[in-house]
């Protein structure tokens, strides 16, 4: 290849060609080494690439911490209670009731009483406070009465009941004393047997009567008399007179149910 001198403005021979372009003429061998090294480090560099793009794959994901929600109960229902069903809440309890085959009452004259099922009322007027109240049994002999007395004591009601009891036929005084009561306040009873009572047929046997007279809540003060037959002995009567009175309340007086004794 000719080359043009610039400086003599003339076309130069071969020689001044090597001047200009002497990697043109470098021997073979020389150039034969030059391709070698490079492709020797081509082939290094292809090596490192290929082995970080390997281990770029293969890195782990960036570390992530757990959810922090609660498990989820498979038993549990919509309104949060797990299993079958609720359990009841041992706060709540269930109200007392009479004893079995009584009956709470809530009386027309206003107080609150527990009395044996199925028996009939009667009522008739009072000098003073609410009407005198009876209930009775079917069979006729068994009664209860409610009244409010008049006198500021009940000992000394009890004792005046007596004075007229005591002109009955057959009177038998068991016991004329104190007794407790659930008020706390005073309390008094006249227990005894007769062969008869004023206004009552004769019941083929001797009567047994506890007349229980106390204070109750209010303070006014209220007589419970309960009747009965002497020869089926006096538990009955007993049970009739002390159920009556657990669920006493007067009248215009709020009262809790009693607890079971």
């Amino acid at each position: 290849m000719r080359v043009f001198d610039t400086e003599r403005q003339e076309w130069g021979g071969s020689r001044r060609e090597r001047l200009f372009h002497v990697e043109q003429y470098l021997d073979l061998p020389r150039q034969r080494n030059a391709l070698q090294r490079t492709a020797v480090v081509l082939a290094v560099c292809g090596v490192a690439f290929g082995t970080w793009a390997l281990a770029w794959k293969d890195e782990p994901e960036p570390y992530r911490p757990p959810s922090q929600e609660a498990p989820v109960d498979p038993g549990a229902t919509d309104d949060g209670a797990a299993g079958e069903g609720t359990t009841a809440d041992p706060s709540v309890t269930a109200s007392p009731s009479p004893p079995s085959g009584y009956e709470a009452l809530d009386d027309s004259e206003g107080f609150r009483i527990a009395l044996p099922e199925g028996w009939s009322r009667d009522s008739g007027p009072s000098q003073y406070g609410i009407d005198i109240v009876e209930y009775r049994a079917p069979d006729g002999v068994r009664r209860i009465q409610v009244f409010q007395l008049m006198e500021d004591s009940p000992y000394a009601s009890v004792v005046e009941a007596r004075a007229t009891a005591s002109k009955l036929d057959g009177y038998q005084e068991i016991h004329v004393q104190y007794v407790p009561d659930p008020s706390g306040n005073e309390a008094a009873e006249h227990e005894y047997t007769a062969d008869e009572l004023s206004g009552e047929p004769a019941a083929g046997s001797a009567y047994h009567v506890i007349d229980h007279r106390f204070e109750a809540v209010d303070g006014e003060r209220y007589a419970l008399i309960a009747y009965g037959a002497q020869d089926d002995g006096a538990e009955d009567e007993r049970e009739l007179l002390d159920t009556a009175r657990a669920w006493f309340c007067p009248p215009s007086t709020q009262c809790p149910a009693p607890e079971p004794s």
